[in-house]
């Protein structure tokens, strides 16, 4: 008999910068860390470690959708989850530019 196991997605904050390395985490319903889900967005997908977690970095600003999913196994199937990310320009993008030498 197969039971079937919600997946949930923890980003720690729902704001990142761009260009920082994200730390993601997959469990499911019971809290368990999930081995071997694929977190992906449009662009690029990874796999969890034996904890659930792994790590993602978003190239530009905006709402980016992550997805989690895993394949069933002969004793559990997986109801896939999703979640948004806010990208933010981080702080060095957001300063002037002001060319070498100008004073």
């Amino acid at each position: 008999m197969q039971i079937t196991r919600q997946l949930r997605i923890d980003v720690g904050r729902r704001e990142v910068d761009v260009g920082t390395e994200t730390t993601v985490r997959v469990r499911d319903d019971r809290r368990q860390p999930v081995e071997g889900a694929v977190v992906s967005t449009e662009t690029k997908s990874t796999r969890t470690d034996e904890r659930g977690l792994c790590k993602l970095q978003f190239g530009s600003p905006g709402f980016w959708k992550l997805t989690a999913a895993k394949s069933p196994t002969n004793r559990v199937a997986y109801t896939p989850a999703s979640t948004l990310v806010r990208v933010v320009p981080n702080a060095a993008a957001l300063r002037p530019y002001r060319p070498i030498g100008s004073r």
